[in-house]
């Protein structure tokens, strides 16, 4: 590993985004709440092909979405703070290689180098 990402600034870096993922998981758990007490009255403008209540629902949808991704996230930096732990925490779980820093920085959850993850090998 390059001597400018060391597994303290990795790790810093990796529970700064579980900070942001856990607070925007909280924001969206409250609007989720606001918008399953809205959009009840499923008469109104049924003459006109829908109602207001249809787009409520498709929000709701994206919400409980985006919810299920944040929550996936979670998983993944939780994981890569596991790995941090370890000796080899900047190297490649399928090949041993390096990851590489910059894809570290850009991806900091990845567990796989470039080269694996083009093989398909890598999630």
């Amino acid at each position: 590993m390059p001597a400018s990402l060391t597994v303290a600034t990795h790790r810093k870096h990796l529970t700064a985004i579980r900070a942001e993922t856990e607070d925007r998981i909280a924001r969206l758990t409250v609007e989720y709440d606001e918008l399953e007490g809205s959009g009840t009255d499923v008469g109104a403008g049924d003459d006109e092909g829908g109602s207001e209540s249809d787009g409520t629902f498709v929000e709701r949808d994206r919400v409980r979405a985006q919810i299920a991704e944040d929550r996936d996230l979670l998983e993944q930096i939780d994981a890569a703070l596991i790995r941090s732990k370890g000796r080899d925490w900047g190297s490649c779980t399928i090949c041993g290689q390096p990851i590489g820093e910059a894809r570290l920085e850009a991806l900091p959850t990845t567990a796989v180098c470039v080269t694996c993850k083009a093989r398909g090998t890598g999630w």
